[in-house]
């Protein structure tokens, strides 16, 4: 008597679809650093504005058949306001993609791994330049994440959770003069563990070395 094959549902996928090329390659290190062969990581060179960008990402997730889509932005690359995204929130849920922003930029949420910042922070440079100090060669370009800081993520990774705790009561603190949540990174991280599961980190064994 044959047996029953054993159906099983299909795998979960995520798109992350960034306004920037820094933001691909960090995310695609993470990819790789963590083994999430389920993740996609796309960068939108082309784009008029967040509205445009939201459709966007919606076409991939349907071409691509995804399962979620996250759009990966940062305010002062878009330059755009607290109040211009909020007015976008109500078309993406519509268009059922999820938004993770960073107020000014990704910066913060390295920053993040470091400390809360003491007050709410509006310049990018600000940030990159406390980074600078915190991090040896640290410089924010794509040629630096492409060459030198090709192992950006797996350096930050032990440091995730405070990130995390750390961002939370950014988030509580600063909300009201930012406009929105400063960082909603925790949110998309939550996403991607539920759908990629835990990390797997057996294979790599470069060093997390951060400065004290």
């Amino acid at each position: 008597m044959a047996r029953k094959r054993l159906s099983q549902p299909p795998r979960k996928t995520i798109l992350l679809v960034t306004a920037s090329e820094i933001e691909s390659l960090y995310f695609s290190q993470m990819r790789k650093d963590c083994r999430y062969s389920n993740m996609t990581v796309e960068h939108q060179a082309v784009f008029k504005d967040l509205h445009q960008l939201i459709n966007i990402a919606a076409r991939k997730r349907n071409a691509g058949s995804f399962t979620t889509v996250w759009l990966v932005f940062g305010l002062a690359d878009l330059g755009i306001s607290a109040h211009e995204v909020r007015a976008e929130l109500e078309h993406a849920e519509k268009k059922r993609v999820h938004l993770a922003w960073n107020i000014p930029g990704l910066p913060l949420w390295f920053y993040l791994h470091f400390q809360e910042p003491r007050a709410f922070v509006r310049d990018m440079g600000a940030i990159n330049n406390a980074l600078e100090k915190a991090i040896d060669g640290y410089v924010y370009t794509s040629e630096y994440f492409l060459n030198d800081g090709d192992d950006f993520h797996l350096r930050l990774y032990s440091a995730k959770s405070k990130a995390a705790v750390n961002g939370a009561m950014y988030n509580d603190r600063t909300r009201a003069e930012a406009g929105l949540e400063p960082t909603r990174m925790v949110a998309l991280l939550n996403e991607i563990t539920e759908i990629c599961g835990l990390a797997d980190l057996s294979r790599n064994q470069k060093q997390l070395g951060l400065k004290k």
